[in-house]
């Protein structure tokens, strides 16, 4: 698709409101002339022929024309805007349902905040384009061409007069406005360095105080904001300069129109009215002129943002929407063949991978950061696929299941738990919207998140705000272990589920694991190896090979091994902790 046809498809269901928009900016554009016309009128036929009777209806008919340039100007914008709004909606769907079927490696590589900026910022930047700025120019257009028609045939000597002085006028805009943008980039520059070190220092006030750096800062960011005020000071004079040169361009224009039309009146080819309406209609020609000089940019402007939201949309899309194979049941077995990844063509993350797990077995995942234990689970939930050998699951290729069917039938509860600006039971039933009250009030419980809930007036519907800051750290994971409570997994993957907890909570959450762990096949990324002593398998990962596999017992006696090496080191650690503690 290319930027036309995208933007054919974004404007086609709103035709009819673009039509009535530009068909009301013709109406403002006739009765915008209807005072110079009107004047003329006056000054030929009242003043100087003198037919006083027509004073009165003249006089009514001016008085009326800003009455109903309002009312068209009124309804003209609110239509712009109501499109505006329509747009920006359409755009922004579009753009936030294309996001979550991108693939995770396009969503890893890219921050959020370029994503968001991408949603908000360029598209409302695109919608200003597209409505107020291309409506502008379109408006401006037909106003400039129907302006110079009618003054055109009022007199054509006395508008090429006013044609010549308005070129003027666009080289006089165009040798400022370069001149203009130019410093505005730099005083923005220069603004978003002196924000970036205010909010530094202000974050970091402790630490200036520490050191008695205070003044130093004061002078430092008192040179910053001056060497901003010096670039916002030409940016004022070239304002200014810009404002004097157009106004004596204006005056000069309308002193040589002046000149020029009384001579043609003089010799007797316009009458003094026509000489008056050309004046007054000359201004009018100012702005389609700029508009029209102006094209260039606004084209520009609107290829930037399309080409950066476009880069979105032709970015590598998730298999989520592939159809697929639907199981009855999955009982949990999972089998990795030869398996082989790397995100970086030269960085080998797993390799060789050969892993059976059966049904309702538990698989801790041991080693240093970077040997390929994440990578695993990412394969599981099929963000990745096996770039070697393949996976199965129930004996079926990972690649032939029903993407979207398959990840409902897998849990997380990961390191640093996700919580949602909800209530706690919108929460808990992210997975499962329908659930029950009863159910999700049975998980919450299941999770060891009674006593919490027994001491909230609204129980599960209390609003957690944003990322849940009403919660702790130890309540926040264990209402994600309610939400894969609920969502009661075939396969259920804890990502270092209490490496960020003190003993208590992570006592409280452990006691919650337990229960949902029971009876499913589960996956555990594991920091601290004495949470895994129970696991049937613990895989043993060096620089994304197996370095050994086999239960707690069996590696604990393997005098050289590397599991026996790890927890014995983990355990001196922790009681050298505790005794300090």
């Amino acid at each position: 698709m290319n930027y036309w046809s995208y933007i054919s498809n974004i404007v086609r269901p709103h035709r009819r409101r673009i039509v009535f928009a530009m068909m009301l900016s013709m109406g403002q554009t006739v009765l915008s002339m209807a005072p110079a016309l009107g004047l003329a009128v006056l000054i030929d036929l009242v003043i100087t022929a003198g037919r006083y009777n027509l004073l009165g209806p003249i006089i009514i008919l001016l008085l009326l024309v800003p009455v109903c340039q309002g009312a068209v100007r009124m309804v003209n914008g609110y239509i712009v805007e109501l499109l505006g709004q329509r747009l920006v909606f359409d755009i922004r769907l579009d753009l936030y349902r294309r996001v979550h079927r991108l693939s995770s490696a396009f969503m890893q590589s890219t921050s959020t905040g370029k994503l968001m900026e991408r949603i908000r910022g360029d598209v409302e930047l695109l919608q200003r384009l597209l409505t107020e700025e291309t409506l502008s120019l379109v408006v401006q257009l037909i106003t400039g061409m129907v302006t110079l028609a009618v003054m055109l045939a009022l007199s054509a000597k006395l508008t090429l007069v006013v044609v010549a002085a308005i070129g003027l006028y666009v080289l006089n805009y165009h040798w400022f406005v370069r001149r203009i943008r130019k410093v505005q980039r730099r005083f923005r520059r220069k603004m978003d360095a002196l924000s970036g070190i205010a909010q530094e220092r202000l974050s970091a006030s402790i630490a200036v105080k520490a050191f008695g750096r205070e003044r130093a800062e004061s002078r430092h960011f008192v040179r910053r904001d001056f060497a901003a005020e010096r670039v916002q000071h030409r940016y004022r004079s070239l304002n200014n300069a810009y404002s004097v040169t157009s106004s004596l361009i204006g005056g000069a224009t309308q002193t040589v129109v002046l000149l020029a039309g009384t001579y043609l009146v003089i010799q007797g080819q316009i009458t003094y009215g026509t000489v008056m309406a050309i004046a007054a209609l000359a201004t009018r020609l100012i702005d389609p002129a700029i508009q029209l000089a102006e094209i260039s940019n606004v084209v520009q402007q609107a290829k930037v943002s399309l080409d950066r939201i476009f880069e979105l949309m032709n970015a590598e899309r998730d298999s989520i929407d592939e159809p697929g194979l639907k199981l009855d049941h999955l009982r949990g077995e999972v089998a990795f063949h030869i398996v082989g990844f790397r995100y970086e063509m030269d960085k080998p993350v797993l390799r060789n991978l050969n892993l059976y797990v059966q049904p309702h077995q538990t698989v801790a995942l041991v080693g240093e950061t970077g040997c390929g234990k994440t990578t695993i689970t990412n394969l599981l939930y099929r963000y990745y696929e096996p770039q070697a050998g393949h996976l199965e699951i129930d004996g079926h290729d990972i690649t032939k299941l029903d993407a979207r069917w398959y990840r409902r039938q897998l849990a997380l509860v990961p390191q640093d738990p996700i919580v949602f600006d909800t209530t706690i039971a919108q929460n808990i039933a992210y997975g499962r919207p329908r659930a029950a009250r009863a159910e999700i009030e049975r998980a919450a419980r299941a999770a060891e998140l009674g006593g919490l809930l027994d001491t909230l007036p609204l129980g599960i519907d209390t609003p957690l705000g944003d990322y849940g800051v009403k919660l702790s750290v130890g309540e926040r994971q264990r209402l994600c272990i309610a939400r894969a409570i609920l969502a009661d997994p075939a396969i259920l993957i804890l990502d270092e589920a209490t490496s960020s907890l003190d003993p208590h909570a992570e006592a409280q959450v452990q006691q919650a694991l337990r229960r949902v762990m029971a009876n499913r096949t589960c996956f555990v990324i594991a920091h601290r190896l004495s949470t895994i002593v129970e696991a049937d398998i613990i895989v043993v990962l060096d620089a994304g090979r197996v370095l050994e596999m086999g239960s707690h017992t069996q590696l604990i006696h393997r005098r050289d091994g590397r599991y026996r090496e790890l927890f014995e080191t983990q355990m001196r650690h922790d009681v050298r902790a505790g005794l300090a503690s």
